[in-house]
């Protein structure tokens, strides 16, 4: 299983990377202490960062399993707005 940093690094890459998926988000947000939840309508999920209290939510891509560019930008934004990523 990739670290963190790894993961990060991934997510980060210039330019946007296409190929970061649900299950490496998954991993990604739990080691950032983000809890997974369904989003309660249709394909919705949320990840909850209890520390902030800060919450994520977008529908899940599909059919495949790649997010998208705005859902990585949005992932990102998160994760710098929880203190994860220092902003640059």
């Amino acid at each position: 299983m990739p670290s963190k940093k790894t993961l990060l690094d991934k997510l980060c890459r210039k330019p946007i990377v296409k190929n970061f998926t649900k299950q490496e988000l998954d991993s990604l947000m739990g080691k950032c202490d983000c809890s997974k939840h369904a989003g309660g309508r249709g394909s919705a999920i949320r990840y909850y960062h209890g520390a902030s209290g800060r919450i994520l939510t977008f529908d899940e891509p599909h059919p495949e399993n790649e997010l998208y560019k705005y859902q990585v930008k949005k992932v990102i934004q998160f994760l710098q707005e929880i203190g994860e990523i220092s902003e640059k």
